[in-house]
């Protein structure tokens, strides 16, 4: 007996802790089981060809919007080549619409909700030769619940998961109940043993993970469960592991503060759903969140400038037209996360938002990840837009390669949405959005959109500013090899820079840590530019690529005034 877990993910670094939790709940049966990872981009025959050379009698599929479709063409061709086989499904992609999804892909069946107790109670059935008896729904939050504590951790061997972020588990459900998402269905909540996650954590400690990504929907939830979590981080750190936790950043209270600003930069990220700043958008969705008082949180965690944040807004939700969502977009970049993602809104199966189709005039595609196209307060065209708004978000400001250059160009709009807006329409009108530019092209492009943009091509002092931060950006990232064509040249200061690092060569007052390298070999270390416009007064910056910032990524530089 051959039994196969497929996970068929977005892309190669992701994992699916699913399929491996189901297998280590198989028990006396997990060598009977074998789990086989794919990627989206991967094609339907190259995984049928796969799955056919392991000849199995029964294949389980995880079941997400990110993967139905090319999980039903290989399903479908799958009946072809290997008719006698049994096919089951699980995952949220299939848990709201089962009878029509076992009728569509011709399945045995489903595994509904939690699938650890149901899987064991399947595996088992096939070995023992019960599986004609199997229901062809098996509902994991009825008799075959597992709680949390009782999953083994599948971590045992991380050969699998080198280049790879690894997921973690330690509480399951949500308090909440937002209208969009589905774990506001169950209201269960489930919490793994503060000793056994701080037992398994030492595992990725150990072995020097660059990072655990918490799939928790709300890691701090539970104050008595995530303080002792955080604290046992907070002691144990490798200086290399970093943690990824998504939170209710309005749940955040002293005890937490203590805790968060001792972290090592870069040990821990938090990732805050603000989805929308619109009291009536809000309330709505039934969604509690106080603003201002998130806001507060959020400035309060940057000022230690030790722990990335990320935040989130979601387009498409109801009474949230372009007026509103550009309020809310600004009201959350004037926090200046290190991310900002702009999504949109999915009408997920089994959502409570997806009962209001009609009353929001809900538009929607009709395949997975079923994102909105249009609703009662965006038109089709309207999203359009904002997409082409993400995809120059996503470019500039969550690359964090263009901060000082955005920070001086937004002095030129109204708003932060305007910059962005106006970015949005030159890509457009210059046919550059679908285009791969290079990374020096990006900065080229920017700069291109300052100097024509803002200042209509005139001469201005302000464009050599906005040179100037652009040359600055692309310096803190890019060790240059050869100079790019709207640098300035630095011949007229060569000798001086020169003396400078001759003199850093004798005395090394500016990087001690270099104080075993003589002239030449700091020539080759680092890299010096004049900037004489933005800094207030003309300074050499010497830039050092072989550190860089655990948060911006940016390389250690230092300022000597000429």
């Amino acid at each position: 007996m051959k039994i196969l877990l497929i996970a068929v993910n977005a892309k190669y670094i992701h994992s699916n802790p699913a399929v491996f939790s189901l297998k280590a709940c198989a028990g006396e049966f997990e060598s009977y089981i074998t789990v086989l990872e794919f990627t989206i981009n991967q094609q339907p025959s190259y995984i049928l060809r796969e799955i056919y050379k392991k000849k199995p009698d029964v294949v389980a599929f995880s079941c997400y919007i990110w993967n139905r479709t090319i999980i039903g063409e290989v399903i479908c061709d799958l009946h072809k080549i290997m008719p006698d086989i049994d096919i089951w499904a699980g995952g949220p992609e299939v848990s709201y619409d089962v009878l029509n999804v076992i009728d569509e892909w011709k399945l045995r069946g489903v595994m509904v909700g939690p699938g650890e107790g149901s899987f064991y109670y399947l595996v088992s059935s096939y070995i023992n030769g019960m599986d004609k008896s199997l229901p062809s729904v098996l509902d994991g939050n009825g008799d075959f619940r597992l709680t949390l504590n009782q999953i083994p951790f599948w971590y045992q061997d991380l050969k699998d998961f080198e280049h790879r972020i690894i997921y973690y588990e330690s509480s399951r459900g949500c308090p909440f109940s937002c209208s969009y998402c589905l774990s506001s269905i169950d209201k269960t909540m489930d919490f793994r043993s503060v000793e056994r996650v701080c037992n398994e954590l030492d595992f990725f400690l150990k072995n020097s993970v660059p990072q655990v990504k918490f799939v928790d929907r709300t890691f701090n939830c539970k104050k008595d469960h995530a303080i002792p979590i955080l604290r046992y981080i907070l002691e144990h750190d490798n200086g290399v592991t970093n943690f990824h936790f998504e939170i209710a950043a309005d749940l955040l209270d002293e005890d937490y503060f203590f805790l968060l600003q001792q972290m090592r930069p870069g040990a821990v990220q938090l990732e805050i759903g603000v989805q929308s700043t619109n009291l009536q958008t809000i309330t709505e969705i039934n969604r509690k969140m106080d603003f201002d008082k998130v806001a507060g949180i959020v400035r309060k965690i940057s000022s230690w400038n030790n722990i990335h944040i990320h935040l989130d807004l979601i387009a498409g939700l109801p009474y949230e037209d372009i007026d509103s969502f550009s309020h809310s977009f600004n009201d959350v970049y004037a926090l200046y996360p290190e991310q900002l993602q702009l999504g949109f809104l999915k009408v997920l199966k089994g959502s409570a938002i997806s009962d209001n189709v009609l009353k929001y005039h809900l538009v929607y595609t009709s395949i997975p990840p079923y994102e909105v196209l249009s609703n009662k307060w965006l038109s089709y065209e309207d999203v359009c837009h904002l997409k082409q708004i993400e995809e120059v978000l996503e470019i500039y400001y969550n690359s964090g390669q263009f901060s000082h250059s955005l920070n001086f160009l937004n002095l030129f709009f109204d708003t932060p949405y305007d910059l962005y807006d106006a970015l949005a329409l030159w890509y457009e009108e210059h046919d550059l959005f679908g285009v791969q530019s290079s990374r020096v092209r990006k900065y080229e492009i920017l700069l291109e959109f300052g100097l024509k943009y803002i200042f209509g091509g005139e001469s201005d002092d302000r464009q050599k500013e906005l040179k100037e931060y652009i040359a600055y950006d692309l310096f803190l990232r890019e060790n240059m090899k050869n100079r790019a064509s709207f640098l300035y040249s630095m011949e007229p200061w060569k000798d001086r820079i020169h003396d400078l690092l001759h003199r850093e060569s004798q005395c090394h007052a500016l990087f001690p840590e270099l104080s075993q390298c003589n002239y030449r070999e700091l020539m080759k270390i680092l890299h010096v530019e004049v900037f004489e416009n933005i800094f207030g007064k003309p300074v050499f910056v010497i830039f050092w690529y072989d550190r860089r910032d655990s948060l911006t990524n940016n390389c250690i530089v230092k300022k000597v005034e000429i």
